[in-house]
């Protein structure tokens, strides 16, 4: 976990020593790796009219 990772998750009001962080981390990383290759295939008609925030 990088010093980025610990900060953002102190933000969050979490402590990022707690030993169930790095294994929910871990998982969210692999989620998102698995699962990549869906935001290149969404289109503006995909959300329903949805306004995506900049």
């Amino acid at each position: 976990m990088d010093d980025d990772e610990r900060a953002a998750i102190r933000s969050e009001g979490h402590d990022p020593d707690h030993p169930a962080v790095p294994q929910a981390l871990d998982q969210v990383k692999r989620d998102l790796r698995l699962y990549r290759h869906l935001a290149w295939t969404f289109t503006a008609a995909d959300l329903d009219g949805s306004v995506v925030p900049r």
